[in-house]
């Protein structure tokens, strides 16, 4: 195994904003707080805001998909901050829907808070995060193994889910739009309670705000660097520096994790195949594949820093468990393994998980996914590093 000894420097790249709705009445976040309760009124307005939304959007339809994968594991994991609405005049999070089937190229806003928790996501945003290339329209199909797609998706799911907390949007009471000055600073603001959201969500990483923003990058060439990367300096900071990239370049699949005397080690990660293809493709040097080695690494990035701030990054709190234990759409009958980082507090992330069945690999790609899976554990605090 190589060592390394440098220390990361913070990379400058682009971090871009969808736009929403405007805002009404503004509250502070602090742990403990909810959102405020809507009025039956404003419900009953909502229905009607919903109604007009639905004739605009003639091929508008709810995702059940989006919302047991995003919606769902948002509240369960953040209980104190979000609920579900049952009731047709109860306050919380309601529906998911998808926007622009008919325009899957078509971003445009992207994301909406658009009434008393019903959010939407345009077809295009969809497929642009989802994609297995960055720029690339191409969909891709929903399966809930694919958390490297939905950790790209989510920031905007659940930046909308933080405009509907702070309630900004429109009410009777208050009309107005937001002014100029005012947009940066709310925007800001559901950007960083959306991060307090997800962090909390075991299967979905920081890491998908860096596949994110370089996807944004590839689809509006008029972005420049404007801004620091803020994702990559968040996982570098929350790990002490442990975990980075080489030559703190991201367009690489080359991830760096240090133990616990400061000594970086690699882990090359190869791209994920397309599980769904593999029986036909068992033995093909060119797999079908479904996530790019360095979205994978992005995401790994994001959940081994998790693991290093939660003082879980040991063979003492790392599990090699069935993934089948966390995702249903896996095939049953091929062995995949799950890495779990479970803190002393109950709280765990998933670091990855891996085909781990060599008769569907060849000796070059096993050899790849052995190297990888050695690298990430050669930088346990506790291993034997050689």
């Amino acid at each position: 195994m190589m060592y390394l000894s440098r220390k990361l420097a913070i990379l400058c790249v682009l971090t871009a904003t969808i736009a929403s709705f405007s805002y009404s009445d503004v509250q502070a976040y602090s742990e403990g707080d909810f959102h405020t309760p809507t009025s039956k009124e404003e419900l009953n307005a909502a229905e009607k805001t919903m109604k007009l939304m639905q004739k605009k959007h003639p091929d508008m339809e709810e995702s059940v998909f989006l919302t047991e994968q995003l919606q769902a594991p948002l509240i369960k994991y953040n209980p104190t901050l979000l609920k579900k609405a049952t009731k047709k005049n109860e306050d919380g999070l309601r529906n998911v829907y998808i926007i622009g089937k008919n325009n899957p190229g078509e971003i445009g806003k992207g994301a909406f808070n658009i009434t008393a928790g019903n959010i939407a996501l345009t077809q295009g945003l969809i497929n642009a995060r989802m994609a297995f290339h960055p720029g690339s329209f191409e969909p891709k199909p929903f399966k809930d193994y694919d958390v490297y797609a939905l950790s790209s998706l989510a920031p905007d799911y659940a930046r909308e889910v933080a405009h509907w907390y702070y309630n900004d949007g429109w009410t009777e009471k208050n009309q107005a739009p937001l002014t100029y000055e005012e947009m940066p600073w709310i925007n800001s603001r559901a950007t960083l309670l959306g991060q307090k959201l997800l962090e909390n969500v075991p299967t979905i990483s920081i890491g998908g705000h860096i596949m994110a923003d370089l996807r944004i990058q590839e689809e509006d060439y008029q972005l420049q660097d404007e801004k620091l990367n803020e994702t990559y300096d968040q996982i570098m900071n929350i790990s002490n520096y442990r975990v980075g990239f080489t030559n703190d370049v991201l367009s690489t699949n080359q991830l760096l994790v240090a133990d616990k005397n400061g000594d970086y080690w690699e882990a090359f990660a190869p791209a994920q195949f397309d599980v769904t293809a593999l029986k036909d493709e068992a033995q093909a040097e060119e797999k079908s594949i479904m996530t790019r080695g360095e979205d994978r690494a992005y995401y790994v990035a994001g959940q081994i820093a998790w693991a290093i701030n939660h003082r879980a990054w040991d063979s003492q709190h790392v599990e090699l468990a069935d993934a089948h234990k966390y995702f249903r759409d896996l095939p049953k009958d091929i062995k995949f393994t799950a890495i779990v980082a479970t803190a002393d507090d109950g709280s765990w992330k998933l670091i990855d998980w891996y085909l781990d069945d060599s008769s569907y690999l060849t000796g070059n790609q096993l050899d790849e996914l052995n190297l990888y899976i050695d690298g990430i554990k050669a930088s346990y605090d506790d291993a034997i590093n050689y």
